[in-house]
Parts: C-alpha cells; sequence; structure tokens
C-alpha cells in the first residue's frame, strides 16, 4: 500500500472513554490525521454525538459511524459488509468494546452469568471479530491491537506488583484474551497481519466510574505508538504499555 493512501482505522466502543479518546488521538497525530476512522458504536446516535463531541474539540478528519455490537454476529457481519464495500480493506483494527463486572460477594447465584457475558465480550466476541474482519486486514497486511489490561498479566498478579483485583471475571477475560491473540498470530494464514496486545492503563472514564488515575487520551499513546511506529519497530505479539506521559512503549510480562 502506498505511504499517500489514507488508512481505514476501525475502533469498537468508540463513542465514549477509551475508544473515543483512541479516535481522538489518532486524528490529532500528524501521521493517522489523513485516516478514515469508523467509530464502532451500538447506536447511530451515540456514534452521532460522539463525532460531534470530537468536532467541538477541533477534529476535522474524516470520521463515520459504524453501528456495530460486538455480541450479536448479525451486527458484525453487517458492519464487515459495510467495509467492505466501502473500502475493500481494512488497516487497522482496534477491540476496544468490554465490559467488566463484580459478582456479589455474598451468594454466588449471579456467578455464572456475570462470568459469561464478561468472556463473551472480552474474549468471544474479540475472536469473531477477528475472524470476520482478517479477510480485509490480509489485504493490506493490516494490524490488530486488543485492548487488554495489566490485570490480565499473570506475572504482574504473581509478583504482587498489582494489588489484588476487584474483578476476578475481567482479569481472567484478559488474560484468556492475551492467549486468544498470541495463537491467532500463530495462524498461517495471519503471518502478514500483526496483533499487538496494550494495556491503556487505569483511565478515568465511565467504565470504572471514573476512579481511575490516568487521562484516556494518555492512556490511547500506547495505541497510537503502535500505529504509527514504522513496521518491524515492536515484536510482533506481545503487549505493551506506556508510563506516564511518554509515548515509548514497555513491554508487559505475560
Amino acid at each position: 500500500m502506498s505511504n499517500s493512501t489514507p488508512l481505514v482505522i476501525l475502533c469498537t466502543g468508540a463513542n465514549r472513554g477509551i475508544g473515543l479518546a483512541i479516535i481522538q488521538a489518532l486524528a490529532s497525530h500528524s501521521k493517522t490525521s489523513g485516516a478514515s476512522f469508523l467509530l464502532g458504536c451500538r447506536t447511530a446516535d451515540k456514534g452521532k454525538e460522539a463525532i460531534d463531541e470530537l468536532r467541538g474539540k477541533g477534529i476535522k478528519s474524516s470520521i463515520e459511524p459504524l453501528v456495530l455490537d460486538v455480541t450479536s454476529d448479525e451486527s458484525i457481519q453487517d458492519a464487515f459488509g459495510l467495509v467492505q464495500s466501502l473500502y475493500g480493506r481494512l488497516d487497522v483494527l482496534v477491540n476496544n468494546a468490554g465490559y467488566a463486572a463484580i459478582p456479589s460477594s455474598s451468594e454466588n447465584s449471579d456467578w455464572r452469568d456475570i462470568y459469561a457475558r464478561v468472556y463473551e465480550t472480552n474474549v468471544t466476541s474479540v475472536a469473531l471479530m477477528m475472524q470476520a474482519f482478517l479477510p480485509l486486514l490480509r489485504k493490506s497486511t493490516g494490524t490488530i491491537i486488543n485492548i487488554s489490561s495489566a490485570r490480565g498479566s499473570a506475572g504482574l498478579a504473581s509478583s504482587g506488583a498489582l494489588p489484588p483485583t476487584v474483578s476476578v471475571p475481567y482479569s481472567v477475560s484478559k488474560a484468556a484474551l492475551n492467549m486468544l491473540t498470541i495463537e491467532t498470530s500463530r495462524q498461517a494464514e495471519n503471518q502478514k497481519v500483526e496483533f499487538q496486545l496494550v494495556s491503556p492503563g487505569h483511565c478515568k472514564t465511565a467504565f470504572n466510574g471514573y476512579r481511575g488515575t490516568r487521562d484516556p487520551l494518555e492512556g490511547a499513546n500506547v495505541v497510537v505508538g503502535l500505529i504509527v511506529a514504522e513496521k518491524g519497530r515492536y515484536k510482533n505479539a506481545c503487549f505493551w504499555e506506556t508510563k506516564g506521559a511518554n509515548v515509548d512503549l514497555v513491554e508487559i510480562p505475560w
């Protein structure tokens, strides 16, 4: 693909929080501001509101809402068909849509449902998104960036580097997402596609009731760093984060 060809970038769950920050950060960067952005959202109204918010911040890049419920096979196929018809390829897929919940500590009646829902969104839906869109990503030797979490690192958890999690289902799902990404990258037909995992950090978003310690735009830096880097600068199928406002990527232990 020519350097003059604008990237086509799709981010799921992008109408708020980390997803919206990723779109804003990429649209503000000189190397990616000319991209065509597809803002994944559950409803067109939510997508329009998010785009209006970005316009209010001075973002002028091409951004279109893409109605996409990652837990619906029909919605995924509809989104794939639209991207295929409009662009014929996809350069970057950011699987950001996620879900977290805390099972009741007093009874286990809701545990099965919570584990199932968290896993469905954070693992199964990512698997199906990759399966659906990989044909378009192969056409451009594209990149998949899956939004994981340091909470999915067995190394950090076992070493005591992180305090105990408040949501075991969430942490377990992110560890599973890491393995899903590695194994998908190893499939022969995917050898020309780049796969990466990132942890944006504990950002202040509605996802955690705004209890985070990091600005979402700072958390988005790890995605920007991977996309704007020269091909091959960062090892494929690895787990990355950034420290502070620094945009240099640091590898997270599995």
